[in-house]
């Protein structure tokens, strides 16, 4: 099984996850001509994806999903919720509703999805197990719950929302009411909270990290590397730490 990110930030999120002869996207919030440019690229046919799951309906998730849905009959999984949100903009996807801690078999993956922490319809993270790997997948969520930790335990690899640094965010000049919605239980992680999540979750077999989802004016890529190299140096053998970009797609992650 192995991981390459599209796009991750404020602007869009997308990544394809590929285990066996099966390609999954996660995410399509980014428009779909840069999706399929990204796609052919990497020699992946649009219309040969098993299947796209959406975490949750803010646009910087799923902008893309109703043209590319319109070219491709893709099927879409969701939770019921999000698909009632998501009907108007992207009709012609096909739908299959998921539940939190019910796993699906999509191709040669099979997938859990969890609840996670954000103000979102039905916010999901997710579980991608394939032939004994394990690949954790969590984005928008303004804390750690039970229900994330119980589906983090023993993953291989591990995408990770690493949203902002506190003191960036109290002094960006951002109005109160957005500082307050991003730094709450149901807004984004903090660099300090991604930190303190993968300390608690740290295990020999982890290999991979990649950090997502961080904010243009409230973190760079270097804090969110400094900050978590900390936390790696604590490892005796510490996993490959990679920094998603909003602009560039990662290189295939093997997990």
């Amino acid at each position: 099984m192995r991981i390459v990110t599209l796009a991750s930030g404020s602007s869009g999120n997308v990544s394809v996850v590929q285990g066996g002869n099966t390609y999954i996207l996660v995410d399509a919030g980014i428009s779909a001509r840069r999706i399929t440019k990204h796609l052919t690229e990497l020699g992946i046919a649009p219309a040969s994806l098993a299947g796209v799951v959406i975490t949750h309906e803010h646009l910087d998730h799923i902008s893309g999903l109703g043209v590319l849905s319109k070219k491709h009959p893709l099927r879409v999984y969701c939770s019921r919720y999000t698909a009632q949100d998501l009907k108007p903009a992207a009709p012609h996807a096909r739908y299959t509703y998921i539940e939190p801690g019910a796993s699906v078999s999509i191709g040669d993956i099979t997938v859990t999805p969890f609840g996670v922490s954000h103000d979102a319809l039905d916010p999901l993270g997710y579980l991608f197990e394939h032939e004994g790997r394990r690949l954790g997948y969590i984005t928008d969520t303004g804390c750690i719950t039970r229900e994330i930790l119980s589906h983090a335990r023993n993953l291989h690899a591990l995408y990770l929302e690493s949203n902002y640094d506190p003191t960036m965010l109290r002094e960006s000049g951002r109005p109160l009411s957005l500082i307050e919605r991003i730094d709450n239980a149901f807004g984004h992680l903090s660099n300090e909270q991604a930190c303190d999540f993968v300390r608690t979750i740290a295990h020999p077999g982890l290999r991979h990290l990649l950090l997502g989802h961080l904010s243009r004016e409230c973190n760079t890529p270097e804090k969110a590397r400094s900050d978590m190299a900390s936390v790696l140096a604590e490892f005796p053998e510490p996993p490959q730490l990679v920094i998603c970009s909003p602009a560039d797609r990662t290189d295939w992650v093997e997990v």
